[in-house]
């Protein structure tokens, strides 16, 4: 028996791909054109950019612009399906960003509430009714933020959907068990995308995929993995889901405990074509102590990820 999806289901295992940054400051196109090809031959469900880990929070509305437009010619000329991120510290810059977004043909777009100020609940009426109004059929991927900026349950999801119909899922970081149990008990037909250490217990429970860097370091080890809860072969993909969880308790949590932010230096130990650790002022990339513990890590509870590295010559 397979896990039932529908098939018009937003589903799967998506990666970001992230900014680089050339010598006049520019983004390096190149860079997301290698990235983009290099994860739609390892057969990624989709691609998405200008989120978190793309630093979207770092370009104003013309670099984003240029960034995103170029993304999504790459995406149709790969016939990959393409999200994007419109999240901004205000509604004007978002609801610009969703308009670009649906002139550029996107399949669906992440979003967040502007983040800087808590948004009471007139608020939240105002900006996703604006939201609703300029996204038309554009699917809208609620997400609450890496941070807990933004706190959502299965009642206020509801409440949203009513004000901006296009909401189709959430992007949760998945952490709190009882809220996110009530995004799937309230809304079952939403497309709900969790973190990678709770992918094989919220798979079971009806999740549709994650947003993933894992699979930018080790792409058969994500694919095969989805590949595996897809065909309900629960011990193999709980045992996959153990030695995952090991790899970021002791290569990523030490980044993050040190303040440092882990997505580059995941997709420059995978070997991503382009990728480098280098993050945009003021963010410094991670000291090679904790990025030789990363790769430890990786090799230690992943064999894939070694099998991976080996055939590279990494």
């Amino acid at each position: 028996m397979s896990h039932n999806i529908p098939k018009n289901k937003l589903h799967g295992i998506w990666p970001p791909l992230l900014l680089e940054t050339r010598a006049d400051g520019r983004i390096d196109l190149d860079a997301i054109t290698a990235g983009a090809r290099h994860f739609a031959a390892a057969g990624v469900h989709g691609l998405y950019t200008a989120d978190t880990a793309t630093e979207f929070y770092t370009m104003e509305f013309e670099e984003w612009d240029e960034l995103v437009t170029h993304f999504r010619a790459v995406a149709r000329d790969l016939g990959v399906t393409a999200g994007v991120g419109c999240t901004w510290t205000n509604q004007a810059g978002v609801l610009r960003r969703v308009v670009r977004a649906r002139e550029l043909g996107f399949a669906n777009i992440h979003l967040s509430q502007p983040y800087w100020i808590k948004l009471n609940e007139p608020a939240q009426r105002t900006y996703w009714h604006a939201v609703g109004e300029v996204a038309g059929g554009l699917d809208v991927i609620v997400y609450t933020g890496s941070q807990g900026q933004f706190p959502l349950d299965g009642p206020l999801l509801r409440r949203l959907h009513e004000l901006c119909p296009a909401i189709a899922g959430t992007k949760s970081s998945g952490f709190d068990s009882v809220t996110t149990n009530s995004l799937f008990i309230q809304c079952p037909e939403m497309a709900h995308f969790v973190h990678e250490t709770v992918l094989a217990p919220w798979l079971a429970q009806g999740a549709a995929g994650s947003f993933s860097s894992l699979v930018a370091l080790c792409p058969v080890l994500a694919l095969q993995w989805y590949g595996l809860m897809m065909r309900e072969e629960w011990a193999p993909a709980f045992e996959i889901q153990r030695r995952v969880n090991r790899f970021y308790e002791d290569g990523l949590i030490p980044i993050r405990r040190a303040g440092y932010i882990a997505d580059k230096a995941v997709f420059e130990l995978g070997g991503v074509p382009g990728a480098t650790r280098r993050q945009r002022a003021p963010t410094a990339p991670i000291p090679e102590e904790l990025y030789r513990g990363l790769e430890a890590a990786a090799h230690r509870h992943l064999p894939e990820f070694t099998a991976a590295a080996k055939a590279r010559g990494q």
